[in-house]
């Protein structure tokens, strides 16, 4: 039997280690913390069910077979995603993506009215800023978006940010129905009350799972892994870390923001207005997201659990959307040798959600 190595017991080490066992490999995970399922981890705060941010699987309405994937092992519900954004400037909430009928409520509304009609060329969009006023223009991108992004990604300006999700058509404001991503994905949680807990039991269940055994080295010329004191070889390696670690920095290190995560349970049953769960905050607050999370979880209960999200360097969670910082990640992805793969959101530097890494350990298990 063949032996894969399976570096990070987080989604992504979970799914390929399933897609492994599958093909017929005797599996060995080596996670440095006590459990799998890294930030997609069900946890409970006084019986109430919550993950490190919400994490629901939003899928491309032409790829449902990762939907379909997941529904192997847990049954999901479908969610439709409603979002409200605290515009500061404004002293009040409004929904998010933003919608063209909210503009009438809008104290600068001839401004806006104004800046859309003498919208520039998106096309020539060198950044994230010029993109979006190019867009939108600069009223609305400086209520919703400029200090919001600033605050996600810890930097002095969003001129910095060079790759991202570029449309030729630029921004477009929604109209009609106020509900996220609708007709272009489909939105989901686990009907189990430990969320995707279950799914990551079964992924990993038959592998042999080290835990608590942060990875010393990784030599991928001899396709083995220094686990604590002992060497665990395989015929193939699969590292879903990030790869300036597997190289020791020699290219210099990738950056990443993180979050500090905040719980706060209240004594009432419900606090966003139906049919809102999510909740941003575009001013100077030093949080990003406010998230009631019983109405993701499906959790009863008469008290309600927030999740308060604040930026941080004190954690690596999110890879940069900055093209130097891409190009140096994709010098480390290009010195993996055969037989060694690196996969997921900090394998592959990329902010990926569940359903593109599912996707891509399908890509993977075709070139095995």
């Amino acid at each position: 039997m063949k032996k894969a190595v399976v570096v990070g017991g987080g989604f992504s080490g979970c799914v390929i280690t399933e897609m492994l066992k599958s093909r017929g490999f005797a599996v060995t995970v080596v996670e440095a913390g006590g459990f799998v399922g890294g930030g997609c981890r069900t946890f409970f705060y006084h019986g109430h069910p919550y993950t490190i941010g919400p994490r629901h699987i939003l899928v491309d309405v032409d790829e449902m077979y990762t939907w379909e994937y997941v529904e192997r092992f847990v049954k999901m519900r479908r969610l439709d995603h409603h979002s409200l954004t605290y515009v500061s400037r404004d002293n009040r909430f409004y929904t998010y993506p933003i919608h063209r009928d909210e503009i009438e409520f809008m104290p600068d509304k001839e401004a806006v009215r104004r800046e859309l009609a003498e919208r520039a060329d998106v096309s020539g969009s060198q950044n994230f800023e010029e993109y979006w006023v190019n867009s939108v223009g600069r009223t609305l991108y400086d209520k919703y978006i400029n200090d919001y992004s600033k605050k996600m990604w810890g930097i002095r300006n969003n001129r910095e940010i060079d790759d991202f999700g570029f449309s030729p058509k630029g921004v477009a404001l929604k109209e009609g129905s106020k509900v996220s991503f609708e007709g272009s994905k489909v939105i989901g949680y686990p009907i189990d009350i430990e969320g995707f807990n279950p799914f990551f039991k079964a992924c990993v269940d038959g592998a042999t799972v080290i835990r608590n055994c942060p990875v010393h080295c990784l030599d991928v010329d001899r396709k083995r892994v220094l686990a604590g004191d002992e060497w665990i070889e395989g015929d193939i390696i699969v590292s879903t870390i990030s790869p300036d670690i597997v190289f020791d920095y020699c290219h210099g290190e990738l950056r990443y923001i993180g979050r500090h995560f905040m719980k706060l349970i209240l004594p009432c049953e419900r606090v966003t207005p139906e049919p809102y769960y999510f909740l941003y905050y575009a001013g100077d607050e030093p949080y990003t997201r406010v998230v009631e999370y019983k109405l993701l979880t499906g959790y009863k209960s008469p008290d309600t659990l927030l999740g308060i999200e604040i930026p941080t360097f004190d954690n690596k969670l999110y890879p940069y959307p900055v093209k130097a910082d891409i190009a140096k990640a994709r010098k480390y992805i290009a010195m993996f040798p055969e037989g060694v793969y690196t996969l997921g959101r900090m394998g592959k530097y990329q902010y990926d959600n569940m359903h593109v890494v599912i996707r891509d350990c399908f890509k993977l298990m075709k070139t095995i």
